[in-house]
């Protein structure tokens, strides 16, 4: 059945009243901290806790009403007014977070916008801490010597010539710009204009991949892709809504191009094991010896802290908890494709990257790609396009994923004993 053309055109003035509407609306700009904190962190001997201070932009208060007024009009029950109702109403609850900043009210619209390290995944089954804890023991087990792909030996000046060629070759004719900043929370990330790196950071050759996958080939593609939208133009910039996809589709990436590692994936359960101690009381300066602890070193231990406390209350009890998002998307992507594939759903893989999206939005705009509403996307990585090799994968994924390890891990282990039993 074809769109009415009151729909239609309900869909072109709701996408061009978000994209206008979001524009104050910048969640990580909005919470970074000044260089100077850090600084002063050190002064004081790592001892007292930072004072960071937040510039919100301005039209923040006008935004969530622009979006509260949106919203009143999207009442129909419709897939495509629900969609997008329901990417106004994490513009709204971001704006409404931010105007709490420093607050226990912005952990609150943190955990809804990106869940909690408690939060159970799309299986309904599985936590973010679970998965958080089992790579943290798997981590722990690992005792082999850093080879030289994961050796830090390349500084940031010289990451952006390599990383400026490998986004040459995959976006060309389209240039990617690649610069080096300060004060960055990560030590590189994709904004609206192309790759940044953070300054003073060194990268071994496994980083530069998964700068190259993670920020290129999955958020810089996805916004080049969704600017391209004629009629969806909001699916150009990014939405809280669709972060745990966005972030699980680039961690995906990482592990299907050999591009992660075991001292990455630490850090990404290190991350939601730091959230669970904030919001359990635990203050900067607890989270920042976590990370001590964990063998980070003091540059290290800050940024990954600052991760945790930006926007929440520095004494703890209410982190910001956006780092939950990376194994949960990963989680939720994975069992997408693998749903997706095994039921001969293959078309909606390219369909996934077409803009920033959310997985349970990926069927919606297969459908509107068909109606002449949306565009196939022009970037996506080359295991995307794979079918054969990703059906392969995911089948077995999911068979595996009926299985009980439980009788397995009992023979092994009597293997193992017995082995040592001589």
């Amino acid at each position: 059945m074809a769109i009415p053309d009151s729909l239609s055109q309900l869909v072109r003035e709701a996408s061009a009243e978000i994209l206008e509407a979001q524009k104050p609306i910048r969640v990580l700009r909005s919470l970074s901290w000044p260089v100077e904190v850090e600084h002063d962190f050190f002064a004081k001997g790592a001892k007292e806790l930072p004072q960071p201070t937040y510039r919100l932009a301005p039209g923040v208060p006008e935004a969530l009403e622009r979006l509260r007024v949106l919203q009143s009009r999207l009442l129909g029950d419709n897939a495509i007014e629900r969609f997008l109702r329901e990417t106004v109403s994490s513009l709204a609850t971001a704006a409404r977070m931010l105007l709490a900043v420093g607050s226990k009210d912005f952990y609150y619209h943190s955990v809804e916008l990106y869940g909690r390290p408690a939060s159970l995944s799309s299986d309904r089954a599985t936590t973010n801490l679970g998965l958080a804890r089992h790579f943290s023991d798997v981590v722990s087990g690992f005792a082999a010597p850093i080879g030289d792909a994961d050796r830090p030996t390349i500084s940031a000046e010289q990451a952006v010539p390599i990383l400026k060629a490998r986004f040459e070759a995959f976006f060309a004719p389209r240039e990617v710009r690649v610069q080096v900043v300060q004060g960055m929370a990560s030590a590189a990330a994709a904004s609206a204009d192309g790759i940044k790196i953070n300054q003073g950071a060194t990268f071994s050759p496994r980083d530069l991949q998964q700068i190259e996958f993670h920020e290129g080939q999955i958020h810089t593609a996805t916004t080049f892709n969704g600017r391209a939208q004629p009629v969806l133009v909001f699916l150009g910039v990014p939405s809280p809504r669709t972060t745990s996809t966005q972030e699980g589709l680039a961690v995906l990436t990482e592990f299907l191009t050999r591009s992660t590692s075991l001292p990455r994936v630490r850090r990404l359960s290190d991350r939601v094991l730091a959230i669970q101690c904030a919001e359990e009381g635990g203050n900067f300066l607890d989270v920042y010896r976590f990370f001590l602890e964990r063998g980070y070193d003091e540059a290290g231990a800050y940024d990954c802290a600052r991760r945790v406390f930006r926007g929440g209350r520095i004494e703890g009890g209410a982190p910001f908890t956006k780092d939950v998002c990376y194994l949960d998307g990963l989680l939720r992507v994975t069992n997408f494709l693998r749903i997706a594939l095994t039921q001969g759903q293959g078309r909606l893989v390219r369909a996934l990257f077409a803009g920033k999206l959310a997985v349970e939005d990926v069927p919606l705009i297969e459908r509107l790609i068909e109606e002449k509403l949306a565009i196939e996307p022009t970037y996506a990585p080359a295991w995307a396009g794979d079918l054969t090799y990703l059906t392969a994968l995911m089948s077995y994924a999911a068979f595996l994923g009926q299985g009980d390890l439980s009788a397995e891990r009992r023979r092994f282990e009597d293997a193992v004993a017995r082995a040592h039993d001589l």
